[in-house]
């Protein structure tokens, strides 16, 4: 019995230590990770939630519901109305150890009618005019957005009819990667502190009306992939700092009234795939260093002055789809290299001083759907490929020699004075 009941006592105790040590464990366990059952929601912080009520009222974007824990919806990001608005708006919460969020990546596209009805509605009147509406972007939105310092990734305000100049605030972004505000009515010039944004690889200005020069501090944008500044009205020269752009893939400033020389340094921008410089008050010729940019595969030229005696050296750019050289008062002949640019799909050398035959290795162009030749000096028969073939192919207004064909057959081939026997002489 004495032994029964020290082995009970022993038992005893030895339970109670293990179930006093459980209790130390769970105490070191809820001290040091927390709650077993709690869970952190990240939260906005209240100034940021502000800026998107500002940016959702102001829009009329009914369909938002902005409050400290919206980062967790997909309200966000959707397409409303049929196109006429769309957001894309994304969080980073791993901030302060996955209990706050920022907003990082903001995208609102929004059609005119749309936008001319959100007004309306906004100030309770159909007479308001657009012009009204225009600076109540400018004074209320755009400068909202320099606001939420941790956007990192992109910030596109396209097609939304903002007025006023670019502010040059959206430099204190230092991490914004890609700003678009395509489609709008902007004045003035680039800010020169657009250029202090190291970590900018995309700059999309196309279709507003600013003008003036570009500042030579756009060039200390090292980073810079994609530079889309057409349907402006820019003056003066492409800054020589644009040659440090050695990053560039696609760079286009159509429409302008840039003037001077196409710069040598073109030839910096080898990683280039799209370089466009149409309808500028550009001079030719083209520099020899373009040869350089292997990697293109869209190049548009257009209405340079000037003279240029020489066709460009384009032989290594095999994986051309779009070539259009017009209006650049190229005086030489058609090279034979063209036919071996078996990804072309468009041609396009009309109005310049062209001569000489049609190369045959253009036949061999199985993908071409376009090719414009008209308005040159161009001389031999017509090939048989070319009257035979069913793509859009012009060659007016050449030399051609030999019977062209009949008046009333129906081609897709242009052949209008085409050639020399119906009194077309250039």
């Amino acid at each position: 019995m004495l032994k029964t009941m020290a082995f009970v006592q022993s038992l005893s105790k030895t339970v109670s230590v293990i179930v006093f040590g459980f209790v130390l464990l769970n105490c070191f366990v809820v001290d040091k990770f927390g709650s077993h059952a709690q869970v952190v929601t990240p939260l906005l912080p209240q100034d940021e939630v502000q800026i998107l009520e500002t940016i959702s009222n102001k829009l009329n974007i009914k369909n938002w519901s902005i409050d400290r824990t919206s980062c967790g919806g997909a309200q966000w990001n959707q397409t409303i109305d049929s196109d006429k608005i769309q957001s894309n708006v994304t969080c980073d919460c791993r901030f302060d150890n996955g209990t706050v969020c920022h907003v990082t990546n903001f995208g609102i596209s929004k059609s005119y009618s749309t936008a001319r009805n959100a007004l309306a509605e906004f100030c309770c009147s159909t007479n308001v005019v657009v012009e009204d509406y225009q600076s109540f972007y400018s004074k209320n939105l755009n400068f909202r957005m320099t606001e939420m310092k941790h956007l990192s990734l992109y910030s596109d305000l396209t097609r939304n009819y903002i007025n006023g100049s670019i502010p040059a605030s959206l430099a204190q972004l230092p991490n914004l990667q890609s700003l678009s505000l395509l489609a709008n009515r902007l004045t003035g010039s680039i800010p020169r502190e657009i250029g202090s944004i190291a970590t900018l690889e995309s700059l999309v200005l196309e279709d507003n009306l600013l003008g003036g020069s570009l500042h030579p501090d756009l060039g200390n944008l090292r980073s810079l992939k994609r530079l889309l500044l057409s349907a402006n009205n820019f003056t003066g020269r492409i800054p020589d700092t644009f040659g440090n752009l050695k990053n560039l893939t696609d760079f286009r400033i159509d429409g302008s009234e840039l003037s001077g020389k196409i710069p040598d340094f073109i030839g910096n921008w080898t990683n280039i795939e799209r370089l466009d410089l149409q309808g500028t008050s550009m001079e030719g010729p083209i520099p020899p260093t373009i040869s350089l940019l292997k990697n293109l595969t869209n190049l548009r030229i257009s209405d340079l002055k000037g003279s240029s005696p020489t066709f460009p050296n384009l032989q290594a750019m095999t994986n051309m789809k779009t070539l259009i050289l017009r209006n650049c008062s190229m005086t030489a002949s058609i090279p034979e290299y063209i036919g071996n640019m078996a990804e072309l799909d468009t041609l396009d050398l009309s109005f310049n001083k062209l001569t000489g035959q049609i190369p045959d290795p253009l036949e061999s162009l199985t993908k071409l759907r376009f090719m414009f030749l008209n308005d040159n000096l161009l001389t031999g028969e017509v090939p048989g490929w070319i009257l035979n073939s069913r793509n859009e192919l012009d060659l007016s207004y050449n030399n051609f020699t030999g019977s062209a064909q009949p008046s009333c057959q129906q081609l897709p081939v242009n052949l209008v004075s085409s050639h020399v026997s119906t009194g077309k002489n250039k």
